[in-house]
């Protein structure tokens, strides 16, 4: 049956996604026929003109990829210093079992 009732919660998310993402394209839309007068971006090597609504979402995307890189230098040192923990805990774990099984062997 398509509607059962873990395929109904995956229409329901879908459902959900796509009108969050059609409501954020017609804002989009909205956003860029309201700004589009031209303006000069003037850069390092030139100048450029371009309309107002798309140098604000380029000057957005450049943020956004800013800080992910940002988060990418942070986080993943933090990832690989969990990741090398996890394995030492783990050696500590078998080496305490083990102890306990010799403990155990020794005490009969």
């Amino acid at each position: 049956m398509p509607f059962e009732r873990g395929n109904l919660m995956f229409w329901i998310k879908f459902i959900l996604i796509a009108a969050i993402l059609l409501i954020v394209l017609l804002i989009g839309v909205e956003f860029s026929t309201l700004n589009a007068d031209p303006v000069t971006v003037k850069y390092l090597l030139g100048s450029t003109t371009v309309p107002l609504s798309l140098a604000m979402i380029s000057a957005f995307a450049a943020g956004v990829v800013v800080t992910v890189l940002v988060g990418l230098f942070v986080l993943l040192p933090l990832s690989w210093q969990a990741s090398r923990l996890r394995q030492a805990v783990s050696l500590k774990d078998q080496e305490i079992k083990l102890l306990a099984k010799k403990a155990g062997r020794e005490a009969l």
